[in-house]
């Protein structure tokens, strides 16, 4: 290893004597040379009893951080970078340090395909300080696409969502309907928000929809007008702002869905905090998958064993059943008896000699070397030896041997190898280690779960249309009234086929709203979901319907009214179907 070590140094020389570093970093792009290198990594931490406290897989890349000390190389570090997650993971070092010294010759050799390591790389490495970089939450990234921006450059959804993203580069085109964040579906409001993103923060304009076209049932629905927003979304901070007064604005009643009881969302705003966790599964791991399938060819042994079968010994052959092997591997065997072969013998046929001579004659009796037979043409008794018979007589002989003790035991090397490894196979003991479940099972990264927690600010209006177009606004919802609570549970597997949502908002002025989503991969570019928002019955926010008069006061339910019979409250189910190019 120390020539190893030399060789490595010898040739680094030069550039050592250029730059004068101290290190060497480089990462391993051979996945052979990965994969080897960590399944005997695990391995040794199986023997050790720490396949536990293990979470990199054979799939990682490794990282490698060399010392150079004059003419000496010493290997100081290795970490795993999972591609997939963005995370890094540190090697055991004292582990290591007793792995086969040819296999850390190997790594430290650098003959096999690598590449040089980035600044986060070095960073991770702990070569020099960094800013906290938004990206290195493990699950930030993937939980706030999901939801954000898009691993499609084009996506289209009947949910009226619609992206398209710049083939190289972090600008996108977007359009949405709603404002889901604030609790107000689409169903409930179609005005559209157009503008442009990345992956960050968005900017957009909002154009009003036709409230006479929002579906029947769902309770009376918020008119729009032109406006526009402004909303970002980080690691740790999020929020909107959106604005459109009535300000300046005109409507025509006749295409409004009620013009004595105007309902808009005149400015709202949200602002959040979240954190993004790793959801994790019980997986069989490596060793537990080797477990399970000795347990498999254990059990299949077990119940060959249970029956007669055919044992080979020596080159005999028997017919019997598995009794058991002691521990000095002497393997007990309850032999039957051939009937078959005894009643043929009895009963008489021909036997043949090496020299070709044959005679049909029934058996007298036998005996290790000879065979005394019975001739049928003249009851003449003849005496032949067991080894001057034809291979298929001695073979024959061989299946009369066994007419008197019931049992056979033998050495366990006497039987055949397939008759060894099948005895083998059940009688020996599958150890795992202790633990329920401990064996079998890891700990595995399956999805990220992204919380956002904050408060919302939604100030509503109630306005109405006169005859000649013009508004009035009799009330708005201000104040304390005006700010609500807003909670988000978002996940998504690592995978990226499945993601799905539970939000709430609640006010201060009244105004409720549970949400809930997912979306999954049905067919290669072909995405299904769902959308689920519920009004309850209380949830209603009360204006004054008169601006002279205090005492005049309308209830707006987004949902049904309860007043009407139907028990209040809304359940808007809105499914789609999503492409994704």
């Amino acid at each position: 290893m120390i020539k190893t070590f030399y060789k490595i140094a010898a040739s680094f020389s030069f550039l050592t004597s250029i730059y004068a570093q101290e290190s060497l970093f480089w990462e391993i792009a051979d996945p052979i040379i990965n994969s080897e290198f960590i399944e005997a990594y695990i391995n040794r931490l199986i023997e050790e009893d720490k396949f536990e406290e293990n979470s990199i897989q054979a799939s990682f890349s490794i990282i490698v951080h060399m010392d150079i000390d004059d003419e000496e190389v010493n290997l100081k570090k290795l970490k795993a970078k999972d591609y997939q997650m963005g995370q890094y993971i540190s090697f055991d070092m004292t582990e290591v340090e007793k792995m086969n010294p040819d296999q850390l010759s190997t790594i430290m050799s650098r003959e096999y395909k690598w590449k040089d390591v980035s600044r986060r790389d070095l960073s991770e490495l702990e070569q020099f300080s960094t800013v906290d970089n938004v990206f290195k939450e493990r699950s930030f990234k993937d939980a706030r696409d999901a939801f954000w921006w898009s691993n499609a450059q084009i996506s289209a959804s009947t949910a009226m969502k619609f992206f398209i993203r710049q083939k190289s580069g972090s600008l996108a085109f977007r359009l949405e309907q709603g404002f889901t964040d604030l609790g107000l579906s689409r169903q409930l409001s179609e005005n559209l928000i157009l503008g442009l993103s990345n992956d960050i923060v968005s900017s957009y304009i909002i154009l009003p929809g036709n409230t006479m076209s929002v579906s029947q049932g769902i309770g009376h629905p918020l008119e729009g007008n032109l406006g526009f927003g402004f909303k970002f979304d980080t690691h740790k901070l999020g929020g909107q702002v959106n604005y459109m007064d009535v300000d300046g604005q005109e409507y025509s009643f006749a295409d409004m869905f009620s013009r004595k009881h105007m309902i808009l969302p005149s400015s709202s705003g949200l602002l959040y905090w979240s954190n993004t966790f790793q959801i994790n599964r019980k997986v069989d791991s490596n060793y537990g998958t080797k477990i399970k399938d000795q347990k498999k060819v254990k059990a299949k042994a077990e119940k060959l064993i249970a029956k007669n079968k055919t044992w080979l010994v020596e080159d005999t052959k028997y017919t019997g059943l598995f009794i058991g092997m002691d521990e000095n591997n002497n393997v007990t065997i309850l032999v039957e008896k051939n009937e078959k072969a005894h009643k043929k013998a009895k009963k008489g046929r021909e036997w043949v000699t090496v020299s070709g001579s044959a005679v049909k004659a029934s058996l007298e009796s036998l005996n290790k070397k000879n065979i005394t037979l019975v001739r049928d043409k003249d009851n003449f008794t003849m005496v032949l030896k067991i080894r001057d018979l034809s291979e298929e007589d001695r073979e024959f002989v061989k299946m009369l041997k066994w007419d008197g003790e019931k049992t056979l035991t033998a050495s366990l090397d006497k039987f055949s190898a397939e008759d060894q490894q099948l005895i083998r196979s059940a009688t020996g003991v599958v150890r795992a280690r202790s633990g329920k479940g401990r064996e079998l099972k890891v700990s595995e990264p399956y999805a990220s779960m992204r919380l956002k927690a904050g408060l919302s600010f939604t100030q509503f209006l109630h306005g109405n249309v006169n005859a000649d177009n013009q508004v009035s606004v009799t009330d708005r919802v201000t104040g304390s009234d005006a700010i609500g609570v807003y909670a988000k549970v978002e996940g998504v597997t690592d995978d990226k086929r499945s993601k799905a949502y539970v939000q709430l908002n609640a006010s201060g002025s009244g105004f409720k709203a549970y949400s809930f989503g997912l979306e999954s991969n049905v067919y290669r570019m072909v995405n299904l979901g769902l959308d689920c928002t519920l009004y309850p019955n209380n949830s209603f926010i009360e204006f004054q319907d008169n601006r002279n008069d205090p005492s005049s006061k309308y209830e707006w339910y987004p949902g049904a009214r309860p007043d009407e019979g139907k028990g209040g409250g809304s359940l808007m189910i809105s499914p789609y179907i999503s492409v994704n190019f």
